[in-house]
């Protein structure tokens, strides 16, 4: 059971240094760090044009952007390497628009399978594109690992130019330019950008330095895709991460692509009302399906293509993919479920695979068995001929440094971030990597993963309401290090209890407010979690969110459940 912590109230001085706001308001700011007026009026209201830097100061931008833009005026043959997730497809897509809005037409976009390619660029795919005549390549949200394939490049005549934002190796390649905030000597204030936050400040530098004839300002009609990656990423929702969502999501609202518009009519999203959530739980997964279940081409067609008629078939094409991708995921869940004993070892860590598990949806698996078992999670299926997994952290451990330490032989590719990663099993002794993972962890200094809900305020449920809603909708989008603000609901008596959702795995509880009417709280994926055996007429304390919810374009006013337990 977590402990729910009530925050500290926020000190009388930097109250009145946040001025007339509402209590609430100042005590959320204080809660994030800011606690000063300017602080909170650059937080709540932002603005494109003072909170976003100049793309020019990250480390190599300059020498980058000089080279594509070298390779235009020359008409070079640019091929476009991007990741095969959401956002390696959503930066692939910022560098289509832009070549297609200067009229470069003298490129490929490559993105490679999941399967039969793995992670990242490939010696064979830099044949590949030396027999297609490329001068340049551009890697997308991968590539600072891939020193042996940028050589061969080099060797066959190929520039290179890497933008990403995962951790920088030690000996990172020898490109002829890497652009990675997590670089050593980067000095760029915005450290967390997503593969496609870094792919949209490159355009905006090529913009810069190109003299192209694009309207000013063009390049913001990009920050659709840039929200929706970097929302599916889940980086900070801080800096220029929340400048990008923010008005990406205004974007969204009045989009042009038929893709989007296909979806939001397919999921019955009103295009006005579009928040991050929907892009989290909707859109996000639904172009991540693609490149799990087949080939992320499909999803980066939808948001290219302009064609209505070819958006509607792909979106229904890539929605019979998620069903089909949910029903892998609760067959692995089950099958882990079984064999995995629910003890609080601290040494505790679910090593788990099957050659018939689908290394694509390894990662969503992996997620849901962490947020039950809040332990570290490796698993492991076989795709395109190689054993590969997805592995998860509770914070305990960094995922890539632990598995660099592991020894030598088991692993044949790895990568990642210290809470996700993945890899590539060199042989097929799945015994022995269950096994040393064991050890390492049993041995290893873990950091101790605080297990608490940290609580706002204590609230009655006769004050959810619209006007308090708005002082917490003032901190849209939420995400990383800007999470929905929770509450504590105590002695409340629940007046109806039902499931819903595929077989019922979802969770709501009803309460009444004194005038009459009903709030209810819902939790996902909750089908197997201990307060799914309360009833009607009980009395419970809960923990939860409040959110908007605009299912059927029907507006409601309702909680998120976070955690409950029966009254004292």
């Amino acid at each position: 059971m977590r402990q729910w912590i009530l925050r500290e109230k926020i000190p009388n001085d930097v109250s009145g240094e946040l001025g007339d706001l509402p209590e609430m308001v100042k005590s959320l700011l204080f809660h994030r760090g800011i606690k000063t007026s300017q602080e909170a009026k650059k937080f709540l209201a932002p603005s494109y044009d003072d909170d976003t830097g100049d793309p020019l100061e990250i480390l190599n931008m300059e020498k980058a952007s000089l080279r594509i833009i070298k390779a235009i005026k020359d008409n070079e043959k640019i091929v476009v390497f991007g990741d095969y997730d959401a956002d390696g497809v959503c930066a692939s897509v910022i560098f289509h628009d832009f070549f297609k809005r200067i009229g470069f037409e003298n490129f490929h976009v490559h993105i490679p399978d999941r399967y039969l390619d793995g992670y990242g660029l490939t010696n064979k795919a830099v044949d590949e594109f030396k027999e297609i005549g490329a001068s340049l390549i551009i890697t997308l949200d991968c590539g600072v690992t891939n020193s042996e394939e940028v050589d061969r490049a080099n060797s066959r005549g190929i520039d290179v130019v890497i933008i990403d934002h995962h951790i920088v190796p030690e000996e990172p390649p020898k490109a002829y330019a890497i652009v990675d905030l997590k670089q050593d000597g980067e000095k760029y204030p915005t450290k967390f950008l997503c593969g496609a936050g870094i792919a949209f400040k490159t355009v905006c530098a090529l913009i810069k330095l190109g003299n192209f004839n694009i309207i000013p300002g063009w390049e913001k009609w990009l920050l659709d895709v840039v929200a929706v990656a970097t929302v599916a990423d889940m980086v900070p929702m801080t800096q220029e991460n929340r400048v990008f969502v923010h008005y990406g999501l205004k974007v969204l609202r009045k989009t042009r692509r038929p893709g989007l518009l296909a979806f939001y009519r397919r999921l019955n999203l009103g295009p006005g009302t579009i928040g991050e959530d929907d892009l989290g739980f909707m859109i996000a997964p639904r172009l991540n399906v693609a490149g799990r279940m087949e080939h992320a081409t499909v999803s980066f067609n939808l948001l290219t293509t302009q064609s209505p008629q070819e958006a509607d078939w792909i979106s229904g094409r890539l929605e019979v993919m998620n069903n089909d991708r949910k029903g892998l995921v609760e067959k692995i869940i089950n099958k882990i479920e079984e064999e995995v004993t629910d003890l609080p070892d601290i040494n505790r860590i679910i090593t788990a695979g099957d050659e018939s598990w689908s290394p694509g949806v390894l990662g969503l698996a992996a997620n849901r068995i962490l947020e039950k078992y809040n332990c570290p999670v490796f698993l492991w299926g076989k795709g395109g001929g190689n054993l590969k997994g997805s592995c998860r952290s509770d914070g305990s451990i960094d995922l890539v440094r632990f598995m660099r330490l592991m020894p030598e032989g088991i692993f044949e590719d790895l990568g990642g971030h210290s809470f996700s990663a993945g890899f590539t099993l060199a042989g097929n002794d799945t015994d022995r990597l269950k096994e040393e993972i064991g050890k390492l962890y049993a041995k290893l200094p873990k950091t101790a993963v605080e297990k608490v809900i940290k609580v706002e305020r204590e609230m009655l449920m006769d004050e959810v309401d619209q006007t308090f809603y708005s002082l917490i909708e003032s901190f849209q989008p939420f995400g990383a290090e800007n999470p929905k603000p929770v509450f504590s609901f105590r002695g409340v008596k629940i007046f109806n209890v039902k499931k819903f959702g595929n077989g019922g795995i979802h969770l709501q509880f009803d309460f009444k407010k004194k005038d009459g009417s009903v709030i209810s709280a819902v939790g996902f994926f909750m089908s197997r979690e201990d307060f799914f055996d309360y009833t009607s007429g009980q009395i419970i304390d809960l923990a939860a969110s409040l959110e908007k919810s605009y299912f059927k374009s029907k507006p409601e006013l309702r909680l998120r459940i976070v955690d409950a337990r029966k009254a004292a």
